[in-house]
């Protein structure tokens, strides 16, 4: 079954990666300009690789539950 995606380890890995770029910004190791790339291709991943989870559900998901038809007046 596919997972919410706050549950996922790529929403961690995206999260700790901004903050490192942030914590690198603001400590002169990196320039804002880059740190602000970076933290969009790392967005932009994310969102990529959810995007294909979604596309290609594991084979033992459960088929999508559709809701009942409303009843006819």
């Amino acid at each position: 079954m596919l997972k919410p995606g706050y549950k996922t380890t790529e929403l961690a890995v995206t999260v700790l990666a901004s903050i490192g770029f942030l914590a690198a910004a603001l400590a002169g190791d990196l320039s804002p300009h880059w740190a602000a790339i970076a933290t969009s291709i790392s967005a932009g991943a994310y969102a990529l690789s959810r995007g294909l989870a979604k596309l290609y559900p594991p084979k033992d998901a459960p088929p999508p539950v559709t809701p009942p038809a409303p009843p006819a007046a």
